[in-house]
């Protein structure tokens, strides 16, 4: 049984078809309840097992309530996906982190970071610690590992993802936790446009939603039940590229 926040569209969604075809039953959250139906229809299609709820991390009532209505809904709760985030205030906001209101930079923190990973897995964890082998998937950014102008307060979040993922880590051993972490680089809605543009600091190609599927699934699976406190990260090599935010913000005409 997963719970995948943000899985209305892009790479949520194609993490919540994934994880239906590989046979877990899938809870769709997200705040636009339209899309998120047509998930639902489009799983369920395929033959497998999903449903839905509203979810907006940015609100801890609903956080907790989503929580309990998936538990009510399966009965149990094994992988919980963190993934949701306030792209549109981020892509709206960018600015030099000085210009950058308080307002905002709480705003982004509480959406990233307070919402999404803090009071998801606080109400989730009772419930991964009775399943004795559960996995929680953190979805970062690689603004988390190198430094892009504009985007201070995202970073800052993104930053704290990759920590507090260690620390849960730590403490959902004795449980049976696993936390990892995925560092995502840039990724395109349409599977077919990734192979353009593979310049910018990447080592491979632009990267579609269903890389980030396949790796958070496996993630997720008894296949990877070493694996905890991890940072993986899935960037077509994006951070091993000593020249990569160069490379990008020229590209982007910002140099």
């Amino acid at each position: 049984m997963a719970l995948i926040s943000g899985s209305t569209r892009g790479i949520g969604r194609s993490m919540a078809e994934h994880f239906a075809a590989e046979g877990a039953r899938v809870m769709v959250a997200g705040r636009t309840v339209e899309k998120a139906e047509k998930v639902v229809s489009r799983i369920r299609e395929a033959g497998g097992e999903a449903d839905f709820l509203r979810l907006d991390v940015g609100d801890e009532d609903s956080v907790r309530a989503a929580v309990e209505a998936t538990v009510e809904r399966f009965g149990a709760l094994h992988t919980l996906v963190n993934n949701a985030a306030p792209t549109a205030l981020v892509a709206a906001t960018v600015k030099p982190l000085h210009e950058c209101t308080t307002e905002e930079w709480e705003a982004i923190l509480r959406g990233a970071l307070t919402g999404s990973v803090f009071w998801m897995s606080k109400y989730a964890w009772p419930h991964l610690a009775a399943a004795r082998g559960a996995s929680v998937i953190n979805v970062s950014s690689g603004q988390s590992l190198a430094g892009f102008r504009g985007f201070g307060a995202y970073s800052a979040a993104k930053g704290a993802v990759n920590s507090v993922t260690r620390t849960l880590a730590a403490e959902g051993g004795p449980a049976g936790i696993r936390a990892n972490c995925l560092v995502v680089g840039r990724v395109v809605a349409v599977r077919g446009d990734a192979g353009l543009h593979t310049g910018g600091g990447r080592l491979t190609r632009l990267g579609n939603p269903m890389d980030i599927a396949y790796a958070a699934t496996w993630l997720a699976s008894d296949e990877a039940e070493f694996v905890t406190g991890s940072t993986i990260t899935a960037d077509g090599g994006f951070s091993v590229n000593g020249d990569a935010a160069g490379d990008a913000e020229a590209a982007a005409g910002t140099l």
